[in-house]
């Protein structure tokens, strides 16, 4: 029985340095030296083998990301792991993307299939318009297009189909993004915003001559009131506030010689 006993114990405690030297560590390609290991070449990582090699979503998925990057010059990269405890999805995907994407022009997105949580890595920065780079994106526009692409992913669906639905989702919007930003507007819509402005602005300068023509008008039309002060005196030759009488005499007009 004590022999069991301390069986049982030192299985248990092998059993957890075994799960702690496991499951801390860093995945071994990342543990190594992330900023001396290159991007994947074709945008993904997935060493756990979680994409099934028969469904084609690893091609599908390269295959856009690779012609987002060809054609615009933005690049997405995807790491899949199954557990991460030392680190976070949202921590690993900083780290990867200040290795990976240091200018700014790209996003890298960390998946931990077993929770289903997704982080991603992006320049929070903010980047000035008109932008140095043509293929960096501003902020605000970056956090509209991930909105958008997780909102459209059903989240029912099985971890599989639903990260190549959020990646689908990603990529589009991006091809959106870049195709508006470099078709130039056509000549009528540049003459009909240019009289739009016109417009407003003449109807802002009538409106403030209104104005203007109404305060002036009413400050000159004012009607003053004067009141002559209530005097407690008794009423004399029927004047309510009293009076007086005086007399004046005038000389004869003296003649000239």
């Amino acid at each position: 029985m004590i022999r069991l006993k301390y069986w049982l114990i030192l299985s248990f405690c092998w059993g957890a340095l075994a799960f702690q030297i496991h499951g801390q560590a860093l995945p071994e390609w990342l543990a190594k030296n992330t900023g001396d290991r290159p991007p994947p070449v074709f945008g993904i990582v997935d060493e756990s083998n979680f994409f099934n090699k028969s469904s084609g979503a690893f091609k599908r998925i390269s295959d856009q990301l690779r012609k987002l990057e060809i054609d615009y010059g933005y690049k997405i990269y995807l790491v899949v792991e199954p557990v991460l405890i030392a680190s976070t999805p949202s921590e690993m995907a900083a780290e990867l993307r200040r290795a990976w994407v240091p200018d700014g022009n790209g996003l890298v997105l960390v998946f931990e299939s077993d929770s289903r949580h997704l982080g991603i890595g992006r320049d929070l920065v903010g980047q000035p318009e008109p932008l140095e780079n043509p293929s960096q994106v501003p902020s605000h526009e970056t956090t509209a297009m991930l909105g958008r692409a997780m909102d459209s992913a059903d989240s029912k669906l099985a971890p599989e189909p639903y990260l190549e639905a959020i990646l689908g989702n990603l990529v589009r919007e991006h091809d959106g993004y870049f195709a508006r930003r470099n078709t130039p507007a056509p000549v009528e819509r540049s003459i009909k915003t240019g009289l739009l402005v016109i417009g407003i602005l003449a109807l802002l300068g009538l409106g403030a001559i209104a104005v203007g023509t109404l305060v002036r008008h009413s400050s000159m039309t004012a009607v003053r009131s004067f009141r002559f002060p209530v005097v407690d005196r008794p009423e004399r030759l029927g004047a309510p506030c009293g009076g007086s009488v005086t007399a004046r005499r005038f000389a004869a007009p003296v003649s000239k010689p």
